[in-house]
């Protein structure tokens, strides 16, 4: 029986210059592959799978639904990823659209707008009923990349355009938090997004319905880089990256002819001049799972 090369995806893994951790699951033969599995990591933008899935876990339950509309509040920080950010109308829109903003195109406007209606103690608790203790969803974009310049104020216009126009880049907060192991950080930990990703996949994510409209909100991100950066073009995948600074972060399904892996990688480099390394990292491990179960999927493998 095939096993994937775990000596060769550590030795990858195990020289990284910061913190990596790494699950790959793959449905069809069973082989599991890990390192350093159970940390609680940065996420970045991964986060927003955590808050994707309490948004549908409330809209189930019946305590909103998808089709309610909210108009853009003024007071979301505009600073980030995204394309709510050029806008100056404050528009209005579904959940459910905000919610493909968010998973789409990392819109970090539309996300605040989610974690300000879902709030970080629903998203936990959450996370807690289904086990995912190494996971959490503590505080909005916008004031995560506050702390990361050191900005412990709530977010405002005026402090964006301070920030932006380099008048403000430095203050009184913990620079560090946004990148530290701690579960006051929006974290994540490999395993838990790994068994995130297979239950989505097999329709157990909150509903069958609900699974199946997180995969294509998920099947809309681009990119071919982090678990991608191997793949051949023709292969699919349904997932959610994350980065910012130091932080590199991929999860998802990734659909090859075989059958469906599950994927986690998250890294945080100890140096900014090594973030380059975390894709890489992530990248090379990943491509090594691929090609024992389905090499042509691998691009360079025949």
């Amino acid at each position: 029986m095939k096993s994937f090369p775990a000596e060769e995806m550590d030795a990858v893994a195990r020289p990284f210059p910061g913190r990596i951790g790494v699950c790959i699951k793959d449905l069809n033969t069973g082989l599991r592959y890990e390192y350093n599995a159970d940390e609680p990591l940065p996420t970045a933008s991964v986060v927003k799978v955590s808050i994707m899935i309490e948004l549908f876990r409330q809209a189930h339950d019946g305590q909103l639904s998808l089709d309610d509309r909210y108009r853009m509040r003024t007071d979301i920080s505009s600073h980030g990823t995204g394309t709510l950010s050029i806008m100056r109308d404050y528009p209005e829109l579904t959940l459910r659209d905000y919610c493909r903003l968010m998973m789409g195109v990392s819109d970090n406007m539309a996300t605040d707008m989610i974690v300000h209606l879902l709030t970080p103690e629903s998203i936990n608790a959450t996370l807690d009923g289904m086990g995912y203790y190494n996971t959490r969803a503590n505080m909005q974009l916008g004031v995560w990349h506050y702390l990361m310049k050191g900005v412990v104020e709530t977010p405002s216009k005026e402090l964006d355009e301070a920030i932006r126009s380099g008048e403000l880049n430095d203050g009184p907060g913990d620079k560090d938090l946004p990148f530290a192991s701690d579960l006051r950080n929006n974290v994540a930990s490999a395993n838990d997004l790994v068994d995130i990703m297979e239950k989505i996949h097999a329709g157990e994510m909150i509903s069958a319905g609900a699974s199946a409209q997180m995969v294509e909100m998920m099947k809309v991100v681009k990119g071919d880089n982090r678990i991608r950066q191997y793949l051949k073009p023709e292969i699919e995948t349904a997932r959610k990256t994350g980065g910012s600074g130091r932080i590199k972060a991929d999860t998802g399904i990734v659909y090859l002819p075989t059958g469906p892996m599950f994927v986690a990688g998250l890294s945080t480099s100890d140096r900014a001049e090594d973030q380059v390394q975390g894709m890489e990292a992530v990248g090379l491990i990943t491509r090594m799972a691929y090609a024992t179960v389905s090499p042509e999927s691998v691009l360079g493998v025949e």
